[in-house]
């Protein structure tokens, strides 16, 4: 960045299921012309799982290679890499922007032992963040600097209020403290709820630091007429479909022997 004037747009993407007939591709592709509106110097993107809805972890312990012919096995590979080059084409606007990819629960496993995350990764040049990550990105401001953390995992559901789907996200809290931002996918819910906390610091004063408790969206849709699914027969909500935004910035307190640089984050959803 070049002066505390300047922002950054962080999209949380994830639960697209995007080889699922279920999927709203409309709003998938309006997500992908919204997001290319902006300013592309300051916009980044994460992923947070289940690109496709091809195989969840429990489905692919069923289906073994060692039991199934090996040229099934091979289809299937194809398959999910001919997705993948799919889907990489349609997310080309996030080439050299994108933070990394985390794992989700519909992961396909290739013969040679790459999922279909490290895989969609590689096609994209950047970093595979694996099933929980912790994430450090560093602003500066000449001969200052600030980092940001980010505590994102592809996360687990169970409850249907959204106070479980909030308090699932807290619950990363107790591994990383004093992250700024903790996020999680898995349960389609979309959201950032801020929260603040108290904290010494080396002066011997208490301060203040907000943080964000997100869940990234997805978009699956559900309750169609006339079709079944998965969020149907477990008589889940509906999820609030789309993606999650974080505009991030800066601002200066100086006074008092004091010059500190101040993080700002809001949501837009």
């Amino acid at each position: 960045m070049k002066s505390f004037n300047d922002h950054m747009g962080l999209w949380f993407f994830g639960d697209v299921h995007r080889d699922a007939t279920s999927c709203d591709e409309k709003r998938w592709k309006w997500f992908l012309k919204k997001a290319a509106e902006d300013d592309p110097e300051s916009t980044y993107y994460m992923g947070l799982g289940d690109y496709h809805d091809l195989a969840s972890a429990r489905e692919q312990v069923h289906l073994n290679r060692n039991a199934l012919h090996e040229t099934t096995m091979e289809s299937l590979d194809e398959m999910v890499e001919k997705n993948n080059r799919k889907f990489a084409k349609e997310i080309k606007q996030m080439n050299g922007k994108l933070l990394g990819l985390l794992d989700g629960n519909h992961n396909w496993r290739f013969d040679n032992g790459v999922t279909a995350s490290e895989d969609l990764a590689n096609r994209m040049g950047c970093p595979h963040l694996g099933w929980l990550c912790h994430y450090t990105i560093t602003f500066r401001f000449g001969r200052k600097s600030q980092n940001v953390y980010i505590v994102a995992c592809h996360g687990r559901a169970g409850g249907k209020r959204i106070g479980t789907s909030i308090n699932q996200v807290e619950d990363m809290k107790t591994i990383f403290p004093m992250a700024d931002i903790y996020i999680m996918g898995h349960n389609h819910d979309r959201g950032a709820w801020p929260i603040d906390i108290l904290y010494p610091t080396m002066a011997g004063e208490i301060k203040q630091k907000r943080q964000f408790l997100c869940r990234s969206g997805s978009f699956k849709k559900a309750y169609e007429k006339d079709k079944s699914s998965y969020e149907v027969g477990r008589l889940f909500r509906p999820a609030d479909l789309g993606a999650l935004k974080l505009n991030i910035s800066f601002h200066r307190e100086q006074g008092e022997g004091r010059d500190r640089i101040i993080t700002d984050i809001e949501a837009v959803i």
